[in-house]
Formats: C-alpha cells, sequence, structure tokens
C-alpha cells in the first residue's frame, strides 16, 4: 500500500513539475502551454459554453487568417484600452457578427462584433482583425484555478517535498521495524541462555 501510494504522489508531482515548465509567460506577458496561447477565464460572460476557472486554449492565427473568420467562431482579442490605461484586458467572446465596410481604393474592410454567450446584448466596440489573439480551440475545466495554483512558489515546492517526505518517511518506519524485530529477537535469545544457565 505504502508503495502503491509513494507512486502516486511521486507521478502526480511529476506531471506537476511538467506542467509549471511547460506552461510560461511570455515576455509580452502572454501564457502559453507548449507555444499555444491559454487564459484563466475570469468571469461567466461565456457561460455555459465556458465557466469560470477553466482554462482555455487558443490556436494562434495570423492576420490574414483574423481577416477571415465567421460568426460563431469564439476568439480571444485584446480590448481597447480604457481611459487612462496602458492596456486594454484579453476578452474571450463569440463573434455575433462579421461586420464589412468600404475601405480606400475600392477595398473593404472586415471587424468583428462579440458577444458574450452569456451577456443580453453584444460588445459595444467592434474588433479589428489587428486585436485577435487566437481561435479557441478547446478548454479544461476549472484548469485556470490548478494552473494559478501551480505557478505558486509555495504549492511548487510542497508538491516537491511530498514524494521526499514520503519516502523518507517510509525508510525510517522500515528500519525502526527491523531495530524493534533485532531488539525482540536479541531479548528472545537472553530468556534462552537465562533459563539454560539457572
Amino acid at each position: 500500500m505504502e508503495v502503491l501510494l509513494s507512486a502516486i504522489v511521486v507521478v502526480l508531482a511529476a506531471v506537476a513539475v511538467f506542467l509549471a515548465i511547460a506552461i510560461r509567460n511570455g515576455p509580452d506577458g502572454q501564457t502559453t502551454f507548449l507555444g499555444q496561447p491559454i487564459y484563466s477565464v475570469a468571469s461567466g460572460s461565456m457561460a455555459p459554453a465556458v465557466n469560470t476557472g477553466d482554462l482555455i486554449i487558443d490556436r494562434h492565427i495570423s492576420l490574414d487568417e483574423a481577416e477571415d473568420l465567421h460568426k460563431g467562431q469564439i476568439i480571444t482579442f485584446n480590448s481597447a484600452p480604457a481611459p487612462g490605461v496602458r492596456a486594454g484586458l484579453v476578452i474571450t467572446h463569440r463573434i455575433y457578427a462579421v461586420v464589412r465596410s468600404a475601405g480606400t481604393q475600392g477595398t473593404s474592410t472586415v471587424s468583428y462584433r462579440t458577444k458574450g454567450d452569456a451577456n443580453d446584448s453584444p460588445d459595444v466596440a467592434l474588433v479589428q482583425p489587428s486585436a485577435i489573439i487566437g481561435v479557441y480551440q478547446r478548454q479544461i475545466p476549472y484548469g485556470g484555478y490548478v494552473v494559478g495554483t501551480l505557478h505558486q512558489p509555495v504549492t511548487f515546492v510542497v508538491l516537491i517535498m511530498i514524494p521526499v517526505v514520503l519516502l523518507v518517511g517510509g525508510e525510517i518506519k522500515r528500519r525502526w521495524v527491523r531495530l524493534g524485530e533485532e531488539d525482540a529477537r536479541r531479548r528472545r535469545g537472553t530468556q534462552v541462555d537465562d533459563t539454560a544457565h539457572p
């Protein structure tokens, strides 16, 4: 039983270490998992499709791809910054409508009206293709909570220490039992000697 418990803990710790290494924060603040953009969902605006605490994995797309999206796709984008704020929020919403307008020299431009599935009305600002970070691929329920916890230094140390403590504790217990058995044998040997020599 102890061996099985130790093996499970070691495997869990190895998975935690792998996730902590595989999930990276880039210089631009973008979090990636093996190179794919990921986001922890902080609100319920996309419920029930995506819930608070879920981890979203997106596929990074080029500007050309961002100009060729369609209604119903879920995208992650940088919102326009609010007055007095240097950077906008990163939002994941569904494309509610594709808006085409005439550009210069007979060309047309595209932008997207987005909406959270749980919201009553679409977002006010249109999303430009240049603001789109990625297209939704999949989600991991509650994965955002797990990733947030794993990136806490205390959690990382605890996960590393658990298997070490179990292994050391198991070895101490084995030695303690062995010492007890040797002591019992010695006492039995002494009793035999006492009865042999009254």
